[in-house]
């Protein structure tokens, strides 16, 4: 799953990317100067949020959002039983690269898929 993550990085130009579980535990990351495990419950908690909201407004399931700040984005993607974290600089625009956020979460998925089975 680094593999994945790893490329991701390098094609989008991120300054990480993490595969959390549900409730915030840590499966896989490739991140530098970043406390992982913070970011980590950070992207639990924001994506537990987002869920709610969905629910209450009586819209379909979490599939992606995006957090931006200052200093850079936060981008969360459904990925099968995990979810797909992206850290990004405040300067890469996410539009083009979606597509790849896409593809990787799909690939961490199938990964996570294979090992629960």
């Amino acid at each position: 799953m680094k593999r994945i993550l790893a490329d991701l990085n390098e094609t989008l130009g991120a300054r990480g990317s993490l595969i959390v579980s549900k409730d915030g535990l840590l499966i896989a990351a490739v991140v530098a100067h970043v406390p992982v495990e913070r970011l980590a419950a950070m992207g639990a908690a924001i994506l537990s949020d987002v869920k709610r909201s969905l629910e209450k407004a009586g819209m379909a399931e979490f599939t992606q959002c995006e957090v931006a700040a200052e200093q850079g984005k936060v981008i969360l993607v459904a990925a099968g039983p995990t979810y797909l974290l992206v850290l990004t600089g405040p300067r890469i625009e996410i539009g083009a690269g979606s597509m790849e956020i896409s593809s990787a979460a799909r690939q961490v998925a199938r990964a996570a898929e294979l090992a629960t089975a």
